[in-house]
């Protein structure tokens, strides 16, 4: 299920508009019955709601609706001992649990910062971008990383939140 977040914005001010125009009607009556000091209250409040309905509406034209980021790793499983010639294959646990944008998996970067040592990020699309709030949704997928040794010998997989060291496997390559 897709969430979009400009129905949820469109819902957001909807409930801003009727609040408005339940205070508008209140004022109205009061001002019938001649209650100044308390429509004068209730106009202040209305004045507040329609600003704060308009400041939360204002759309930002400098942040982007979609960009190219690296998706948390929270866990990956590696063998501990493969033949030469066969693939190194991590079962690689991605997630969020916040829902700001829908995102989808394009791969790993894998990077060889040293001989038989790979630095791991798992990179994905963010697509509708909501900078303003977050939902509170558990997002987990599972996926797997092959990487082809081209010598034998210990590897190490360092597996990278972002900037942030999650794990790092060593594997034995005979």
């Amino acid at each position: 299920m897709k969430i979009n977040h400009l129905e949820i914005l469109e819902l957001h001010v909807i409930a801003y508009i009727l609040v408005l125009a339940a205070t508008v009607a209140t004022i109205f009556r009061m001002q019938l019955s001649n209650s100044k000091s308390l429509s004068m209250r209730l106009l202040f409040f209305i004045i507040c709601v329609f600003c704060l309905a308009v400041s939360s509406c204002k759309k930002s034209a400098d942040r982007p609706k979609s960009n190219t980021n690296y998706i948390p790793i929270n866990s990956a499983n590696t063998p501990h001992i493969i033949a030469f010639g066969q693939d190194i294959k991590s079962r690689v646990n991605l997630g969020f649990y916040s829902y700001r944008a829908d995102v989808t998996f394009l791969g790993f970067e894998v990077k060889e910062a040293a001989s038989r040592q790979y630095d791991i990020r798992a990179k994905g699309f963010f697509d509708n971008i909501n900078y303003e709030f977050s939902l509170p949704v558990v997002m987990t997928f599972d996926t797997t990383l092959s990487i082809r040794p081209t010598a034998s010998g210990q590897h190490i997989l360092r597996f990278y939140s972002s900037s942030q060291l999650v794990q790092t496997d060593t594997v034995q390559v005979n």
